[in-house]
């Protein structure tokens, strides 16, 4: 039986390939996703989220959310990565569908409080959304089966020296949902060069079944991709041709984390340092003079991927 699942987005390409894969999996059933500020402004979010439900063939209610960061607004989005509108001028067609007059915090609360029996939660994004609506209603930590966070690093970021950019956007936000009791998978960056990638020929794959509008989108995105790492001067961590959208092996990991590595550590999320907001401060100590934080609930924390199952299962879903 399929899961219920809501997701929480800043639409820019890996959101858009994360979305078209959990829209397509057998394995849920989305019912709603929010928007939240990051890679671009809420607005282009929005309308991003909106195109790329239309071209996955799905009907699913779209809602917005917070339009900035809890405290801090970071100088800086993910602009020169995704384009200015988020997916990198990707020609799309005008969606028919609009955004839900509901806000997404209000939307959260009620559909986590109205769930029969605990469901899954995923955040692509930064997480303001997640912590306003916690703060909101506490008591939607009971209704999560399970949050899958795409989110820091365990060894470096890719914002900062040691911030990734999810949390870096709203580290304040972060440390809520990571100091809360909601059950946590985290999916960083790490497992993208650990086996978290899909090789040319997994792209050509999905780019040779162009009829079917979530494969025709998400081999533009390829395309896309692949000349931005060009254009920036990034250095080929994986083999020749290959990319690894993270939001895309988030998502994954929902899906079947028996495909990937995970070990359980506590976190904690810095918010003040000078050089290390936004870390993701994961205790992999094995030895410790005290005791380290004994009630504080461990994260799931993804370290690799099993790339030829990461790679069947992204293929197989979008190609079925």
């Amino acid at each position: 039986m399929a899961r219920n699942v809501i997701i929480d987005c800043d639409t820019g390409m890996d959101d858009a390939v994360a979305l078209l894969l959990a829209l397509r999996s057998p394995e849920f059933n989305v019912l709603g996703i929010t928007c939240v500020n990051g890679n671009v402004g809420l607005d282009n979010v929005v309308h991003n989220t909106l195109r790329v439900v239309e071209q996955s063939g799905k009907h699913v209610p779209v809602y917005a959310g917070a339009r900035s960061a809890l405290l801090v607004a970071p100088d800086e989005n993910a602009s020169k990565v995704h384009g200015s509108d988020g997916l990198g001028g990707i020609p799309l067609p005008e969606p028919h569908n609009k955004v839900e007059k509901e806000h997404a915090i209000d939307f959260i609360v009620r559909i986590f409080m109205d769930a029969k029996e605990p469901m899954d939660w995923i955040t692509i994004g930064p997480m303001t959304n997640a912590a306003l609506a916690l703060r909101k209603e506490p008591r939607i930590v009971e209704k999560i089966r399970l949050l899958t966070m795409m989110a820091g690093g365990v060894d470096s970021g890719n914002t900062r020296p040691m911030s990734e950019f999810n949390v870096f956007a709203d580290p304040d936000a972060a440390r809520i949902i990571f100091d809360s009791d909601i059950p946590k998978m985290m999916v960083p960056l790490d497992p993208l060069f650990n086996g978290g990638y899909l090789k040319w020929s997994d792209q050509q794959k999905i780019k040779a079944v162009s009829d079917k509008p979530w494969c025709n989108l998400a081999g533009m995105i390829f395309d896309v991709t692949h000349e931005v790492v060009h254009k920036l001067g990034r250095k080929q961590v994986n083999e020749e041709g290959a990319i690894s959208p993270p939001d895309l092996l988030a998502v994954a990991a929902a899906i079947d984390p028996s495909i990937m590595k995970i070990e359980n550590y506590q976190i904690q999320i810095e918010t003040r340092g000078e050089f290390t907001r936004g870390m993701t401060v994961v205790d992999r100590r094995k030895y410790h003079r005290g005791e380290a934080n004994p009630g504080r609930k461990e994260v799931a924390v993804v370290l690799e991927a099993d790339q030829q199952k990461y790679a069947a299962l992204v293929v197989n879903t979008w190609l079925a």
